[in-house]
């Protein structure tokens, strides 16, 4: 609160006695600073000050009316203040129950939802960590698998080795180049090499190699177009059973571009299997023996059909015969390689004439052709390669990718 300092040339003032000015200002702060809850020791600080001074009888009984006013008004004041504390003391109280109740409802709300969160998180933790254990024990399966996979490799690897290294081995290989000699006269036919396939096949099965496999089968799976067991008689023992047979066998190995090729997992895995069975060393060696002839009478058959499939493409060969030697060839195949040509000796799309015409003239050049021109421009149907290099030789402009052309046909 602002206090206004006191005058002493105030003391006079307009209200018919000495000092009326004085008490006028006294009156009015106390109303002004009533008005905005005046503290009373500041008031009282006022009134001291004015006792001390020399004041008449009148002025001094006006004072104390003054103050007498000024106490009962502070009173009042005082029970006012008192009692608006108290309400707003029971508001308060009501207040904070009510804030109790919600904060407790709230906080129950809080718990429920984090609950419901936790719960909720819970699950998902559960259920990834339940994939997670899933994944663990596929990998550790896929592991396991694989350990034993390649210990079923190596044990049927390990047995071929030691059959490919004994006397049956040897006396095998002798007895298929005997057949070759004999039966084939040195050079055998596919028919033929299905036959002894099929034969050795049926050896195999009625050594009872696959004995223990067949007998669980109730119901064979079919392999048309493999291997052709109808040449076989109604009456053969394995008629019957045959299928059932190739099925046990078809568990072991694979049929790849027309041959049977052992899997060495598969076949390991039959192996270890069947250690425990009656005569389950014979029955191992004679499946190694009879598979290592078919072996071989395959590997002829693959032989034989890489010759065919050069000689058909030495006959399909559109090169005339300057242009197909062996040094010839090998210009083909870089030039092919190069993309100037295709598959066929024909001209790229992008190949240009000019560029044809340089290929032609070196290449005429290194097989030291008689006629430069005409076998290439039969080959490509195309015509006046010669007026092509006659400009070139006008102009001084090699066509494009003359360097590596020259490349090309570097020795």
């Amino acid at each position: 609160m602002e206090i206004v300092p006191l005058q002493p040339n105030r003391l006079h003032g307009n209200h018919g006695c000495a000092g009326g000015g004085y008490m006028y200002l006294i009156i009015n702060k106390i109303k002004t600073n009533m008005k905005i809850k005046i503290k009373l020791d500041d008031l009282s600080s006022d009134i001291e000050e004015v006792k001390r001074r020399a004041l008449s009888a009148g002025t001094r009984f006006r004072l104390m009316a003054l103050v007498a006013d000024i106490t009962e008004v502070a009173e009042g004041l005082q029970q006012e203040v008192l009692q608006r504390v108290s309400q707003e003391a029971v508001l308060d109280v009501d207040a904070d129950t009510d804030f109790a109740l919600l904060a407790e409802r709230v906080l129950a709300m809080e718990l429920e939802a984090a609950a419901a969160d936790v719960h909720e998180e819970t699950q998902t933790v559960n259920e990834a960590l339940g994939m997670l254990s899933t994944t663990l024990s596929e990998v550790d399966r896929q592991l396991s698998r694989h350990h034993r996979d390649e210990e079923y490799a190596r044990l049927y690897e390990q047995e071929k080795r030691r059959y490919l290294s004994s006397g049956t081995a040897r006396r095998a290989k002798q007895k298929f180049e005997e057949w070759k000699d004999f039966e084939c006269n040195g050079s055998p036919q596919p028919e033929q090499i299905e036959e002894y396939r099929t034969e050795k096949l049926l050896h195999m099965f009625e050594k009872g190699v696959l004995a223990s496999r067949v007998e669980h089968i109730q119901r064979a799976k079919r392999y048309p177009g493999e291997v052709d067991f109808e040449q076989l008689d109604d009456d053969h023992p394995l008629k019957q059973t045959l299928l059932k047979h190739y099925a046990a066998l078809r568990k072991q190995v694979d049929y790849i571009d027309g041959c049977l090729v052992v899997d060495p997992v598969r076949a390991g895995r039959h192996f270890y299997a069947c250690r425990k069975d009656e005569n389950a060393k014979t029955h191992r060696t004679n499946f190694l023996k009879y598979m290592h002839k078919i072996d071989m009478a395959q590997e002829e058959l693959r032989r034989l059909q890489a010759e065919r499939q050069e000689v058909a493409e030495e006959e399909s060969c559109p090169l005339p015969e300057v242009l197909a030697t062996e040094r010839a060839m090998k210009y083909w195949r870089r030039l092919q390689a190069s993309g100037l040509l295709d598959d066929h000796y024909q001209l790229q799309p992008d190949t240009t004439r000019k560029q044809a015409m340089y290929i032609a003239d070196v290449f005429s050049e290194r097989l030291q052709m008689r006629s430069k021109w005409k076998a290439f421009q039969d080959l490509w149907h195309i015509n006046n390669l010669a007026q092509e290099k006659w400009e070139m030789q006008e102009t001084g402009k090699m066509p494009a990718r003359s360097d590596e052309i020259d490349a090309i046909f570097a020795e």
